[in-house]
């Protein structure tokens, strides 16, 4: 199996840490200048309740103008995992590695899946697509998107403009 670059999980790593937890009136200010929670208090995200049903991310009903739109076709060999996860990701067209664009997770079971990614789906929020994009798909037998097993199945787009229609990404060995 491929493990990510350190660099990368550590810049994941600092950037999940680094977000303020809502709501913010909830903090006092530190002498390093830095939201601090008041002593015993947990932070409503982490509490459940209307906190943490903020924070979970669901793929809009409407996608964006700029969403790419297809269809994942299963592998033809019918092969997942119990653990296995269907990612589908956006790249700048040349990008075969790093952080994506956008990013979708789906249970495999959703196989085929009418597809729609935009903007909206973000890893990084006010992220804008450049000209030309590439969409890929990854059955992920072991259900973690840090890793390729051999046994994954995958797809990738020809470069196309985001908004673009009809995408057909049957899943295969690579």
């Amino acid at each position: 199996m491929r493990r990510a670059p350190p660099g990368l999980l550590a810049a994941l790593v600092a950037i999940s840490c680094s977000q303020r937890v809502e709501p913010e009136e909830s903090y006092v200010e530190g002498e390093s200048g830095r939201p601090v929670l008041p002593a015993g208090m947990t932070p409503p995200a982490l509490s459940g309740g209307q906190g943490r049903a903020a924070m979970t991310r669901t793929i809009p009903d409407e996608p964006s103008p700029g969403a790419l739109r297809g269809r994942i076709e299963g592998p033809a060999d019918g092969a997942a995992s119990p653990d296995a996860v269907l990612f589908l990701f956006v790249r700048a067209a040349g990008a075969s590695g790093g952080p994506p664009l956008a990013v979708q997770r789906h249970p495999s079971d959703a196989l085929p899946l009418e597809f729609a990614i935009g903007p909206e789906s973000a890893m990084i929020a006010g992220t804008t697509f450049p000209e030309l994009v590439t969409v890929e798909a990854r059955l992920d037998q072991d259900g973690n998107a840090m890793t390729e097993g051999p046994d994954d199945r995958v797809a990738r787009s020809e470069p196309v403009a985001p908004g673009t229609g009809g995408i057909v990404l049957p899943l295969a060995r690579p």
